[in-house]
């Protein structure tokens, strides 16, 4: 069975998902357990090898998407999920985990889109309609976000991660802890990032919960997603190296706070505003930090 991980920055519960395929090769394997030991860099050098003897495995394409979400590759992962999706355009996790990848780029509008495509596929997708949710109360849109919270929560069957979502939406004062589902498997967040699988991570949020996420290779492991400048429809300027190396900076910071590092989420996001030179960006930056850093 080749796994599939479902991964990708995540908001409120996130997540990672294994997908079934019907044969393995030891590079998916190799990449599997590289991911499993945080080995991140090891882990995608296995996936493209995978994906060099078989560029029609869209497990392996999924995987190592997954995997350059670790390493803060958002544009990579992107173009990894897409891949993946036109071989694979049924299969409603990998939407999800474009989806979280598209929130961390700051493409909201089309992370919804993604969602909104997942639960059109599987209407009992939980965690899509939770972060769809979370995507929308980042857009301003709270009436319409708190109609997904409830229905995600009230069709979530594991009561752990019901819970989370619960919290991550502060229907619940108790306070939060970093959970991590995506698709699949479930398991808390708060272990090494394990692959494919999944388990639910919250981040506490001001007003919005943060959304559910995916991760790579293997089950259980935590994801996340909830990202810097919103989406623009005007073409932008070539990013300066300040610019990508903030960037990859927050988005590290999420995949930090997702596996329950919030001292060192935070230390990124720090430096990561005094890299910025985008005041827009900088400004999305100071949001994102109040939205981790704010106690339930």
């Amino acid at each position: 069975m080749k796994r599939m991980l479902s991964a990708t920055l995540g908001l409120a519960a996130v997540g990672v998902v294994l997908v079934s395929c019907s044969t393995t090769s030891p590079s998916m394997e190799r990449g599997s357990a590289y991911y499993r030991n945080a080995e991140y860099v090891a882990a995608a050098d296995a996936f493209s090898e995978a994906i060099a003897k078989n560029p029609r495995s869209a497990a392996a394409w999924n995987n190592r998407a997954a995997t350059r979400l670790r390493l803060g590759d958002v544009n990579g992962a992107i173009a990894d999920y897409n891949k993946a999706l036109e071989l694979a355009g049924y299969d409603a996790e990998i939407y999800y985990n474009r989806g979280n990848a598209l929130v961390a780029a700051g493409q909201y509008q089309e992370a919804i889109a993604d969602y909104t495509r997942a639960i059109d596929i599987n209407p009992n997708f939980t965690k899509a309609m939770f972060n769809r949710g979370t995507v929308y109360a980042m857009l301003g849109q709270r009436d319409v976000a708190q109609n997904d919270w409830s229905r995600a929560i009230a069709l979530e069957p594991d009561a752990w991660t019901k819970s989370a979502m619960r919290r991550s939406a502060g229907l619940d004062p108790t306070p939060v802890v970093a959970v991590a589902p995506a698709t699949g498997v479930t398991q808390p967040a708060v272990a090494p990032a394990p692959p494919p699988g999944t388990g639910p991570a919250t981040v506490p949020p001001p007003s919005a919960p943060a959304p559910v996420a995916v991760n790579p290779p293997v089950p259980p492991a935590p994801p996340p997603v909830v990202m810097v400048a919103p989406p623009t429809s005007q073409p932008q300027p070539a990013a300066s190296m300040q610019a990508l190396d903030a960037r990859a900076l927050a988005s590290r910071a999420i995949t930090r706070e997702l596996d329950g590092d919030h001292a060192g989420a935070m230390q990124d996001l720090t430096v990561a505003m005094q890299l910025e030179p985008d005041a827009s960006r900088r400004a999305s930056l100071a949001n994102l930090m109040k939205l981790l850093d704010t106690p339930r």
